[in-house]
């Protein structure tokens, strides 16, 4: 029955005219293109699409990562350059007494005494505004604290 049917419609295609059997062709190898395209291209481009969205989601985190990982902005501020006059200011608005002021070359030694919490918060806000700590001695007399501190000067 197979072949009675293969016969008949090879018949019937070599009964068209050839104008329209390249017509017909035509449009099957158009449609077999555009069937193919819908297979293949269509969803390549779809994939690639994703990809480049991940791409930019990972580029989008990785920068926020590495915002995040830098740490909270600091104020850019002018520096102002650490003198002994300089210091000797800071310490007396902080509440810290000088007890000895020494200035070498590029370092100045200063002996001062205060309470404990005033006195390391002034430190921690002399290191913070730029100052060089070399080295520290800290003795405690009673409820005061005595500190011995070689700072770094700035070359003005």
């Amino acid at each position: 029955m197979m072949q009675w049917r293969e016969h008949a419609l090879v018949r019937q295609w070599r009964q068209i005219p050839g104008e329209r059997r390249m017509t017909i062709a035509i449009a099957l190898w158009a449609l077999a293109l555009v069937a193919l395209w819908q297979l293949a291209w269509v969803p390549g481009q779809a994939r690639l699409q994703q990809a480049e969205q991940a791409l930019a989601r990972e580029q989008a985190l990785a920068a926020h990562l590495q915002r995040v990982s830098a740490g909270p902005a600091r104020k850019q501020e002018a520096v102002q350059v650490l003198t002994p006059a300089r210091l000797s200011e800071r310490a007396q608005a902080a509440g810290v007494r000088i007890i000895g002021l020494e200035a070498r070359a590029q370092q100045v030694d200063v002996s001062f005494e205060g309470s404990p919490a005033v006195m390391f918060a002034w430190l921690h806000a002399l290191e913070r505004e730029g100052g060089r700590v070399r080295d520290m001695q800290l003795q405690v007399m009673d409820d005061q604290l005595q500190a011995r501190v070689s700072l770094e000067l700035d070359e003005a």
